[in-house]
């Protein structure tokens, strides 16, 4: 069994937003296209079967924006929303940086491998 690759998929998600001019995993020596997102991912398995096949995986899923104008509340908004349709829970966090804005938004949510689902801890 494979493990569903949220990597890829927030890779393929942050592509299709074309209000990001750069979408990227780590950071530039200098930024200078704006609106710019980096993002990291990061996992653990939830439950693994007998057979020792990692059934359900546990992700985070963190997105930094970047801009040097106006705001960032339309692509979080994107974001949230396709993030949301495939039930990640969500929390953001902002930081101004010397002229630059920072909005961080992280996403949860535990992937069951065999059913393409996502379900959130309550």
């Amino acid at each position: 069994m494979t493990i569903i690759n949220m990597a890829a998929i927030t890779y393929q998600v942050l592509k299709s937003i074309p209000d990001i001019k750069l979408v990227a995993t780590n950071y530039p020596d200098a930024f200078t296209v704006y609106p710019t997102a980096i993002y990291q991912t990061s996992h653990k398995s939830a439950f693994v079967d007998s057979a020792m096949h990692e059934q359900q995986t546990d992700w985070t899923i963190t997105i930094d924006l970047f801009t040097n104008f106006g705001s960032l509340t339309d692509i979080s908004n994107k974001l949230i929303d396709r993030f949301g349709a495939m039930g990640f829970l969500n929390d953001t966090g902002s930081q101004d940086m010397s002229g630059i804005t920072r909005l961080v938004v992280r996403f949860t949510g535990t992937v069951d491998n065999d059913l393409s689902r996502v379900y959130q801890k309550g």
